[in-house]
């Protein structure tokens, strides 16, 4: 019985000491430390980065839009995937699958780049971006003789899902909207800070309603470009290579577009994203690599 006590007591002052929220687990990242793989726990060199990136089929690159440098890193990922033997199929979040012909006459060399700027409309639909922050990418592509896509839901596809618009939408989008699962608990956590302010509220729309409808079309940009990668990594030779690249919260954790991916298919992937200089600690599980790169004021339009 005396035992028995004594036990219970212990627990009793090892629970009444353990914080009620356990800090989340950590790795620290040397600042001399250019890209860090959070499976090893240890940094990389470009050799070691491209044999731990052979293995996967589909590599998930998360972005920061107005960061050029950012993007000059991510174009140096494609060409040495080029330079050793691999055919990069490159998803975009900013084009639609309605921009694949586009897209490909651009890489053919079929237009130009201001015809296909135009064509595209890069200046209205990305008016704060400045396409020459992304042309290391692409010219990295076209290079190699590999390919672009879009991956992305329409504004119109977007504006009826947040609408809940049922009676707008077709038999495809239907069935698309009511598959979308809302009840991804970590998701929610992660996202939910992000949907405090409402910039656009309906007439008559509380906070609550509002962060709702914003958190459903956030899942549904996650669920198309998860849908639209496993569409393209079914179509992958045993040379190719599917790197998808969206905002980095879409890519965090592997919650956003990896989890709706991995849903479909056992396609093995690997999550890649950026690592600002100052940052020195990076949350474990938020990716499988972080690269460091250098901000800068972005260059608006």
């Amino acid at each position: 019985m005396f035992r028995f006590l004594v036990f219970a007591l212990g627990i009793g002052l090892f629970w009444g000491c353990a914080p009620t929220t356990p800090s989340p687990l950590t790795h620290t990242v040397l600042r001399e430390c250019e890209v860090y793989s959070l499976k090893s726990a240890k940094c990389l060199d470009d050799n070691a980065l491209q044999k731990l990136l052979a293995p996967y089929p589909v590599i998930f690159i998360g972005d920061h839009h107005t960061q050029e440098h950012w993007h000059q890193k991510v174009a140096q990922i494609l060409r040495e995937l080029s330079e050793n033997g691999y055919k990069v199929k490159l998803a975009n979040e900013w084009f639609y699958p309605q921009d694949n012909i586009l897209l490909e006459r651009y890489v053919n060399d079929e237009d130009n780049e201001s015809v296909f700027l135009e064509k595209i409309q890069w200046d209205e639909r990305l008016k704060f971006y400045p396409f020459s922050s992304f042309k290391p990418m692409y010219s990295a592509v076209k290079k190699h003789q590999g390919k672009l896509y879009g991956i992305n839901l329409t504004p119109q596809e977007r504006k009826k899902i947040s609408d809940a618009n049922l009676s707008g939408m077709s038999a495809q989008e239907q069935a698309f909207y009511t598959s979308l699962d809302l009840n991804v608990t970590p998701h929610q956590q992660l996202i939910s800070p992000f949907l405090n302010h409402c910039h656009a509220p309906k007439a008559n729309e509380s906070k609550e309603e509002c962060a709702q409808r914003m958190y459903r079309v956030q899942v549904a940009w996650d669920s198309k470009m998860g849908l639209e990668s496993f569409h393209l990594a079914e179509q992958l030779q045993a040379n190719e290579k599917l790197v998808v690249f969206a905002g980095s919260m879409h890519m965090e954790s592997a919650l956003g577009i990896p989890l709706r991916f991995s849903r479909l298919t056992p396609t093995p992937f690997l999550t890649l994203i950026p690592l600002t200089d100052s940052q020195t600690t990076v949350e474990h599980g938020s990716a499988d690599i972080v690269i460091r790169y250098t901000p800068s004021e972005p260059k608006i339009k």
